[in-house]
């Protein structure tokens, strides 16, 4: 009778090892699970930005306490590349000054009280800005724990010269006035780097596929006291000779030609295309650099339109990944400092007007100045949808008056101000 007894302890002790060991491997299974459910899944882009018919995703947050027209406010800014210290520097200086600070495209600025109110936004993508808008957008934002956390959004409006909207949500931590991020400790000087230059993505015109398989990167003349950049894509090897002129006419077959900064700002585009009846046109303000980076002796980034573009009747669109060797500025191409205005010499203690040879040539050269600040610019009593297009330096509002009559009114409001009228009025029956 022991015997069934022992078996039956030895059977009711390997099912409870095991239901122990299946229990641990759920366990274990749930646990990579949920790993793999943090780790591999990719986690979607705090904002996106809807301006003339586009939509840019913003994958970077950052929030900032500023002082804007004198009050103390709290900035989140959302865009395509991450904000450098430089960058902040300088748009927190332009706010002190009565401006409204620039990132690199696409990005969208969204001011808020402390209170958690949102005040304003502004905007920049492509060739298009806004800047101070209000519209119908709606946020808020809460400051908990030297973080901020929030919303924000806007659905897109299509009555006004530039069709906008945004979504946005953040948690991000809170720049204090005074703190600064941390200064960029990448490499930028050094030989260029061992890396193999590689492209991948999409070239189309007018809907046909040309397959860039070369790159090449080089330092060219400064632009507007900054470093330039001559990136070169084409279908055809040019590694053996300066390409730049030889793939604007087609040498290599389709190429694109980007001239950019070094923090990834586009000022040149020329877009070479084998089904383009106008080859070579150039085409600036459609193409963003995003996730750009110059750093240990190598640029890598991604070039995208956010779709297709029309430009003087053919549609070109650019989706581009890359990277390329690019060792340290030549003496030639570096930017030239600014010169330091020479100090007057001070006479001397004791010395007469007599003791001057001859009086000082009067300059012709009028006073400097203050910058002039869009916001503080008259407008009609009755204006509404106020845009500030930076790039072109245009001011667009809405009146619900004739062209005439809110000439008239800005005329005068402008003479106020201290204007003066440069050559004949261009205000007439025929224009009006």
């Amino acid at each position: 009778m022991a015997r069934p007894l022992t078996s039956c302890k030895k059977s009711e002790a390997h099912f409870m090892t095991n239901k122990f060991i299946c229990l641990l491997t759920v366990l274990s299974a749930m646990g990579a699970m949920a790993l793999f459910a943090e780790e591999g899944t990719p986690k979607a882009a705090p904002g996106s930005l809807m301006l003339e018919k586009k939509t840019y995703p913003l994958k970077h947050a950052l929030a900032y306490e500023t002082t804007i027209d004198d009050e103390d406010a709290i900035a989140v800014v959302l865009s395509g590349q991450a904000v450098t210290s430089e960058k902040l520097k300088e748009a927190r200086e332009a706010e002190k000054d009565g401006g409204d600070g620039d990132f690199s495209r696409p990005f969208l600025k969204l001011v808020f009280t402390k209170t958690g109110e949102l005040k304003f936004w502004s905007a920049g993508a492509g060739g298009t800005s806004l800047g101070r808008h209000t519209g119908e957008a709606t946020g808020e934002l809460k400051v908990q724990g030297g973080r901020v956390s929030g919303k924000a959004s806007q659905p897109l409006e299509t009555e006004g010269m530039f069709p906008s909207g945004f979504d946005a949500r953040f948690d991000v931590p809170l720049l204090k006035t005074g703190e600064a991020l941390p200064a960029s400790t990448a490499r930028k000087g050094g030989p260029a780097a061992n890396v193999k230059p590689t492209v991948t993505g999409v070239f189309r015109g007018n809907g046909k596929e040309a397959k860039l398989a070369y790159v090449s990167a080089r330092w060219v003349e400064p632009f507007s006291g900054k470093p330039g950049i001559e990136l070169v894509f084409t279908e055809k090897d040019h590694s053996k000779e300066k390409p730049g002129m030889g793939a604007a006419f087609g040498r290599f077959g389709s190429a694109l030609i980007i001239s950019l900064h070094d923090d990834g700002q586009i000022y040149g585009c020329q877009v070479v295309h084998s089904a383009h009846q106008k080859q070579g046109f150039s085409s600036i303000g459609r193409l963003e650099a995003t996730e750009f980076t110059y750093e240990d002796g190598k640029v890598e980034g991604e070039l995208t339109t956010s779709g297709q573009v029309d430009t003087f009747g053919e549609t070109w669109e650019v989706q581009l990944k890359f990277v390329a060797p690019l060792g340290e500025i030549p003496k030639e191409f570096q930017v030239a400092e600014p010169k330091k205005p020479e100090t007057q010499a001070t006479p001397a203690a004791g010395a007469s007007d007599d003791d001057e040879a001859e009086e000082p040539a009067k300059s012709d050269a009028k006073p400097a100045v203050a910058g002039l600040n869009a916001k503080d610019l008259a407008l009609t009593k009755d204006a509404s949808g106020v845009e500030y297009k930076a790039l072109v330096e245009q001011l667009v509002f809405k009146s619900k008056s004739n062209v005439k009559s809110v000439c008239a009114e800005l005329a005068a409001s402008l003479k106020a101000q201290g204007w003066k009228n440069d050559g004949p009025d261009m205000v007439n029956p025929q224009s009006s």
